[in-house]
């Protein structure tokens, strides 16, 4: 029996790969993260968009809201009651500043399986096509797992710049969410992001969520309990940030997202799978 989710809502999960928008954090909480998301770059001279794989572990706010009670909920109904956090990033598109997602699979990178990965996409402020919200192709995630090129244009968001060649995006449809709300998608979704031609920033906080029976296909890897009990003991445990941001964590951060980062480390399409 569901939690929150209907048949009908699972059921399209399944079919189409997404949900949105959902009901997720308190708009005052998504404000004092963007207090938090400040303070933090003026305290380090970069700014948590510039961490690729576990942004969330850097502040206590962005770390409770990997449990989250009603994002948990909807999650659990899709992948079950035994959930870890394990991974994140905070996606920034600044007023105007030209950039932008291109299309690709997060499954490509993440080096999981079986390919089990819900990605809660989280509006720390609001999310419309004219700032650059995520696009989808519903279905892409019963598909192939397409060859990325790893272009590392700067303009681009993603870690290598990783871009899928030739796709038909005409039937694409556009998430647009309210600060606080959220999108689930499954990992092996086709997805975008257009830049943002407004004069207001653009944030999200991607929070990646897996079953604990999920395994890491490239060497052993941390994460994060959030939920139920983990009887397969796949993964080391995360920091657990113990102040508003924790600068004590950014080197494990650093060092989580080498593999993600690194070209040398081979994504699952140049691999054949």
């Amino acid at each position: 029996m569901p939690k929150v989710l209907t048949e009908e809502q699972i059921e399209s999960y399944r079919e189409n790969g997404f949900l949105a928008p959902m009901e997720g954090i308190d708009p005052s909480e998504a404000a004092a993260m963007l207090e938090d998301l400040d303070a933090f770059e003026a305290a380090n001279g970069i700014s948590a968009g510039q961490l690729q794989i576990k942004g969330h572990l850097c502040f206590r706010r962005s770390y409770d809201f990997t449990f989250n009670e009603r994002i948990l909920d909807v999650v659990e109904d899709l992948i079950g009651p035994n959930i870890l956090a394990f991974a994140s990033r905070f996606w920034i598109k600044g007023a105007q500043d030209g950039s932008f997602v291109s299309w690709h699979q997060d499954s490509a990178y993440f080096g999981l399986d079986p390919h089990e990965l819900v990605t809660v996409w989280l509006a720390i402020t609001d999310s419309t096509p004219d700032m650059g919200c995520m696009k989808v192709i519903p279905g892409s995630h019963r598909g192939a797992a397409y060859e990325h090129e790893e272009t590392f244009a700067e303009d681009n968001l993603l870690a290598r710049g990783q871009v899928i060649r030739g796709i038909d995006d005409s039937n694409a449809m556009y998430l647009p969410l309210k600060q606080g709300q959220f999108s689930c998608h499954h990992e092996r979704i086709l997805h975008a992001s257009d830049p943002n031609d407004t004069d207001t920033t653009r944030i999200g906080l991607a929070l990646f969520f897996i079953p604990t029976h999920v395994k890491s296909t490239i060497g052993r890897r941390t994460a994060c309990l959030v939920r139920g009990v983990d009887d397969y003991g796949y993964w080391d445990d995360d920091p657990v940030p113990q102040d508003r941001f924790d600068d004590d964590i950014i080197a494990h951060i650093r060092a989580a997202g080498e593999r993600y980062v690194d070209p040398k480390y081979r994504q699952e399409a140049e691999a054949g799978a």
